[in-house]
C-alpha cells in the first residue's frame, strides 16, 4: 500500500459517489410519499423592486 495519492483520490471518489447515492435515494423517497416540501419555494411571488 505506497500509493498515497491514488489511494486518497480512490477514497474522494468512493465517497462522492456514496453521497450522491444517498441523497438520489433521499429525494426519490420524498418524491414518492408526495411531500411537497421540495417546490415550495417556488410559490413564492416575484420580489417587489
Amino acid at each position: 500500500m505506497g500509493e498515497k495519492k491514488g489511494g486518497k483520490l480512490k477514497k474522494f471518489f468512493l465517497f462522492a459517489f456514496i453521497a450522491g447515492l444517498v441523497s438520489a435515494v433521499v429525494s426519490y423517497v420524498k418524491r414518492r410519499r408526495g411531500g411537497g416540501d421540495e417546490n415550495e419555494w417556488q410559490e413564492l411571488p416575484p420580489p417587489q423592486s
